[in-house]
């Protein structure tokens, strides 16, 4: 009984050892000799210029996740976006029945296309939430919702990095 227990655990340790020496798993970020991915395509894209603060924040925070703040390498790919906020009403005053938290929730839709051919390549979803609490005061409900959208943005922007990165380093 004994030996066999321990023939049965050689044997599955022999199987382990032979699937793991067949994995071709690489770090996404990883540089050397010979080596492409998303170290060398992200920094090609260029991303579509935004309409609205909540844009800017987003695609701010995407050039800088994807360029690591340089100028870029030359376009070879151009990312397409439409990014979409929606407020609602969490939590009410008990005294007075008026709304005093909110949730930010946002979803950018995404399409990354070759520059040269034209060419879809990739596109996705991605959605985040924030949220923030209003006061009695104007300035400070104004600053905390916009505060709340820079985070959400940023948020949308690393998401996007992420699934990008993940698109090139299988592509």
């Amino acid at each position: 009984m004994w030996l066999r227990k321990r023939a049965f655990t050689g044997a599955a340790a022999l199987v382990l050892l032979v699937g793991l020496g067949a994995c071709t798993v690489r770090p996404l970020y990883a540089t050397g000799a010979g080596i492409s991915g998303p170290q060398a395509d992200l920094p090609a894209i260029n991303v579509q210029q935004p309409t609205s603060r909540a844009e800017q924040t987003f695609r701010n925070a995407l050039l800088f996740s994807l360029r690591g703040g340089s100028d870029g390498a030359d376009t070879r790919y151009g990312l397409i976006y439409r990014m979409t906020v929606r407020e609602q009403e969490i939590a009410i005053e008990r005294g007075t029945g008026t709304p005093n938290v909110f949730q930010l929730s946002g979803g950018v839709s995404f399409l990354l296309k070759d520059v040269a051919s034209g060419e879809s390549l990739f596109g996705a979803n991605v959605t985040a939430l924030d949220s923030y609490t209003r006061s009695s005061q104007n300035f400070a409900n104004l600053r905390a919702r916009v505060d709340a959208e820079d985070r959400l943005a940023k948020a949308l922007a690393d998401l996007t990095q992420a699934r990008l990165a993940a698109y090139f380093a299988t592509h």
